[in-house]
Formats: C-alpha cells, structure tokens, sequence
C-alpha cells in the first residue's frame, strides 16, 4: 500500500480541478468550483462529481499539508476533533434534471425534528449534496445521543469539521467557504455569512438548493411561506433577472444565533442547519423510499458528445514498458473524460520525486516517457518506484523498477 502522501500544492479555489460541461444546466457552470459536472447520457441527470477537499485551510489537514494550519480554541468548550483529517475521496450525485416531488408529503415540525429515523424521507445519514466548492452537505442530523449545537464546538473556521478520525469532511450549516466561491466568480463582494450580497451554499441530491438569507438574485427572502426547514417553492431567478430555475423548492439557512424562538414567524421554531426532509423523489437511487445519497459512480454513464473523436471505454493506467528499465521507460494511459490530471513519481517512502503531467488533458488514449530524473532533472537512484495516476473521480497506482 502506498504511504499517504501530502500535497505539494495549496488546495485553492485556483488550484484546484473544475470541469463543468456546456451540457449542463447554467446554474452548475455559472456557481460551482472544484467539481466536475456532466449530462447523463439518457439527459435525466446531471452527474456532479466532487471530492470533499477544502480548498482553505483548515487545522483538520494534516501536518505537513499547505493547508493546515495550527488549531485556534475559538472559546470555552470548543475542541479539535483527536486524529480527524480533510481525506479526499470520490464522491458523485446523479441529481434529476427535473426533479418530481413527493406527493402528499408535509414538511412540518413533527418531519424536521433533527433526530435520525424518525421520517421515511430523512436523507440519509453521511454525505448527500456538494457545496459550491465541492465540499460535502451532510444529514443534518447527527448519530443520537449528539445534537448539531455540540458538534459545533469542533467546526474550524468555515463551520466544517471531519465525521471522527478518518471521517467525511463537511457542513451541516453556514460557512463562509461556498460564499468564496460567489466571491471568486465576481457575483458578490461580501463573502461574509449573514452579509452577502448573495448567499448560496450548495445543492442536495435530489435537487434541493441551499440558499442563504437572500433569494438568488440578492433580494430578501419572503418567509411567510415557509415550511418547517425553511423551504418554499417559486421560481430562482438570478441578479439579471434570468430564470435558473422554475418553481424550485429550496431552502434557507439563515439565522443570528442558535434557538429554539420562531424568529422566522413561519409558525415553527428556527431550522439552523441544511434540509433534513428530502422534498424530491429520487427513482434509481438504490435507497429505501428513493432516497438519495453520494455514491462511487452515478446512475447513469456520462452523455458522449456527437462527433466527437473516438474515446477510451474504461479509465486505465498500464503497466510501463520496458520493465524493469534503465534509462528511460513509457507509460500509457487511457482518459474516459476531460478534466485535471495529476501523472506523478514517488519513492518507497512516499515522497514525491517527478511530476509527470499536471493540468487538463482531453480525453483519449496518452502516453508519457520518465527519464528517471527527479523535478530538478537530477537522475535518481536504482529501485523501486511508484507512479500514480489521478483524476477528480479516479486514482491508480502502480509500481516499477529502476536498474543501474
């Protein structure tokens, strides 16, 4: 098993790999970053794939990380979760392009109660949405005997933590990190919760948009028609008065300070956190009362544009060739889809010796030759070596031998 290796790079919004198709509904391509998105190839989905790394930094990545940073008590009672990391992994939701609505279904105080298994349309526990960079939306619920408000004291400052040692990076609830990604997109200059000129946060798997305390277009939300999670259904319009979405329901995370008050006046006391009744229907998803929820693959293959040139079936690292070799050897590769693509060299301890390739790349069948030199163009010694191939939705490792 290859030792876990510490990027070499900060994970910013600029750094990071985003490859949203024109296929795709303008809301993917005009709000998120670090994702990947695409059509399904039957047009009934849109396939977001998406990591869970953060792109800021956090003293949840590890030491030694460009990201991490020391942890900071931000007062009495508040903790950092022992052993807990930002870990990447392959997320992907396959989120209906028109989602259909449960019918019948009330969404009232007895529904959104914020304990787990108390409602047939619970989301599931664990990760079932991406923020507009690509970290994860969780349940808002936590594992009884936990309430959200105690999770809290281990937030760092974006409001994310890890679910324990080794866990899923996540929010439950505001953070400044998806306001980021408004600001990075010059849509907002405030990218303060509570603050922003226009406040989003994420979409859920079926469909379900996560807004802040304003509408799409930066105006204030009307909340007389709310329903016990905050949601309502109209049409999302942006600040140019475009159409993103007709007749959506979606919800609004907005509040000064946690309580138990109806400062909302909706008639429910105040819903903190992100939707915990899944308002849309969700066939395919493989979950009891279709449900849906991060998965490894989506429903659907991604949609294959006509005319284009012919492309690999199935995403593939090779064995290089000559093996063992000396001087030089090659190594093939096959790329199911566009995106970023990291092509990188480690020795038996880890660390990183030569970046390969680093950047987009289309996708096709493609090959690159090692000199058995380091990032510095130093030759480097006999032995064992690693070479790993990643993508935001695939990683493949093997290993060759160097002779001298």
């Amino acid at each position: 098993m290859l030792p876990m290796v510490l990027s070499a790079q900060a994970y910013t919004l600029e750094s990071c790999e985003t490859d949203i198709s024109g296929n795709t509904p303008e809301f993917f391509q005009k709000y998120f970053q670090c994702v990947d998105a695409s059509l399904s190839e039957s047009g009934n989905y849109i396939n977001l794939y998406y990591t869970g790394l953060a792109p800021y930094e956090s003293w949840y990545y590890p030491d030694g990380d460009p990201n991490h940073i020391d942890y900071v008590s931000q007062g009495e009672g508040y903790f950092q979760i022992p052993g807990a990391y930002i870990t990447e992994y392959n997320y992907v939701v396959s989120i209906p392009v028109n989602p259909e609505a449960r019918p019948n279904l009330t969404i009232d105080g007895d529904a959104v109660d914020g304990e787990v298994g108390t409602s047939n349309f619970e989301y599931p526990m664990g990760s079932v949405g991406s923020a507009l960079n690509g970290v994860n939306m969780f349940n808002p619920c936590a594992s009884p005997p936990d309430i959200i408000e105690d999770e809290s004291y281990s937030f760092d400052y974006y409001s994310g933590h890890p679910a324990g040692p080794s866990g899923i990076y996540h929010y439950h609830t505001t953070s400044k990190g998806p306001l980021e990604v408004l600001e990075y997109k010059g849509l907002i200059e405030t990218p303060t919760v509570g603050s922003g000129e226009i406040e989003m946060y994420g979409i859920m798997c079926d469909g379900v948009v996560v807004m802040g305390c304003t509408e799409l277009d930066g105006t204030a939300p009307n909340s007389s028609d709310w329903d016990a999670q905050n949601g309502h259904v109209h049409n999302m319009v942006d600040e140019e008065g475009i159409s993103i979405f007709e007749d959506r329901y979606h919800t609004h995370v907005c509040y000064d300070e946690i309580t138990e008050d109806d400062t909302d006046g909706n008639g429910y006391q105040e819903h903190e956190f992100t939707p915990e009744i899944s308002f849309y229907r969700t066939p395919g998803m493989g979950q009891n009362h279709n449900r849906c929820r991060a998965m490894s693959s989506p429903i659907e293959d991604d949609m294959v544009a006509l005319g284009s040139e012919i492309t690999p079936t199935e995403f593939a690292l090779y064995q290089n060739y000559p093996n063992p070799f000396n001087p030089t050897t090659t190594i093939d590769y096959d790329l199911t889809r566009g995106g970023s693509i990291d092509l990188t060299i480690f020795d038996l301890m880890g660390r990183r010796i030569r970046t390969l390739v680093h950047g987009n790349q289309k996708p096709g069948f493609k090959s690159v030759i090692w000199d058995a030199t380091d990032d510095f163009a130093r030759p480097v010694s006999a032995g064992l070596y690693f070479y790993k191939l990643e993508t935001l939705h695939r990683s493949f490792t093997k290993k060759m031998l160097l002779l001298k």
